[in-house]
């Protein structure tokens, strides 16, 4: 068995209320590496780390006592069903909440089933979001979290507005962005500014601006779909759903002028159209914390009946 990287949940955050408790969560550990990681990032309000209370983390190995890890220096034992030890766990704390895990494994080459289970300990709601590798870089990921569906509704005689799309960071590593400035993201759209990077537990903008209608008509809906280039390894979580909606006067407008003998001065109102361009972001404005329409279904209970099968996690295998 090779080294494998886990994220967990598989898209999304675990969201627990105050002194909720996940359910019990496999993930794998190869027998051969030693030492093992685990990387928790507690997931705070407002594009920060809360900076409140730890979360209880707590570690199982096949059916033996469930054990709470201790902050370093301080070790835990973690026994097996037959109450052997079977490895020593302690987590360090770093600014932006991210809890790292060290898993020191006392048997190797004997194969273990492992489960994690988190405990929300602080008066706050928080989310969770947590990684399982062989390495701690490799345990080191980021999770883009933003709007992706994006509409623009340019006005003829009218300049659009930019769009503003916020972006967070709910991994446990860094974000990285690598489009280039001016990229055509299709629709109308292009990019304008963006971050290159995202701390954990942090939130930046794109910027996109929005092509104007070209004539006195307007043009029929322009949809695109843009996957943005970063580290995030989700393909659905860094996809721009893109829909670019003139409003003007049309052909129809036009042809129901005649049609109907209207004067010039109702002419002259269609085609100003309805007032200024209006741009609307059809998500939540805070990205940190996606809005409940938005979130996976992942409540406190949700990981507690979770197949054993250990395959859950995104990105198994790599």
């Amino acid at each position: 068995m090779q080294p494998t990287f886990q994220m967990f949940p598989a898209t999304g955050q675990l969201r627990l209320t105050t002194q909720a408790t996940s359910g019990l969560v496999p993930f794998l550990v190869d027998p051969t590496v030693n030492p093992w990681f685990l990387r928790v990032v507690a997931i705070g309000p407002n594009c920060a780390a809360l900076r409140g209370r730890a979360p209880d983390i707590e570690l199982r190995a096949d059916t033996g006592l469930i054990t709470a890890v201790t902050p370093a220096p301080e070790t835990a034992t973690i026994p097996d069903g037959n109450g052997n030890p079977v490895a020593k766990a302690s987590w360090v704390r770093d600014d932006t909440d991210v809890f790292t895990v060290k898993l020191d494994i006392l048997s190797l080459g004997v194969a273990h089933t492992w489960q994690l289970r988190l405990t929300n300990t602080d008066p706050q709601e928080l989310g969770f979001v947590w990684t399982s590798a062989g390495d701690v870089v490799d345990a080191t990921r980021p999770r883009l979290a933003m709007a992706n569906s994006v509409e623009a509704k340019p006005v003829s005689g009218f300049a659009p507005d930019d769009v503003t799309v916020p972006v967070a960071n709910i991994g446990p590593g860094p974000l990285t962005l690598t489009d280039p400035v001016g990229t055509k993201l299709g629709a109308g759209f292009v990019l304008k500014v963006r971050p290159d990077t995202v701390a954990p537990n942090a939130c930046d903008t794109l910027v996109l601006g929005v092509a104007p209608i070209v004539g006195a008509l307007a043009g029929p809906p322009q949809h695109a779909t843009f996957v943005l280039a970063c580290d995030d390894p989700v393909n659905a979580e860094k996809t721009l759903q893109l829909t670019r909606t003139e409003v003007g006067k049309t052909h129809a407008d036009t042809k129901n002028l005649h049609k109907d003998h209207k004067d010039d001065k109702d002419e002259v109102d269609i085609t100003k159209g309805p007032g200024p361009p209006e741009v609307v972001l059809t998500a939540a404005s805070q990205a940190h914390f996606i809005g409940s329409e938005l979130r996976p279904d992942l409540s406190e209970s949700a990981l507690r009946d979770e197949d054993p099968d250990p395959g859950e996690g995104e990105g198994q295998g790599r």
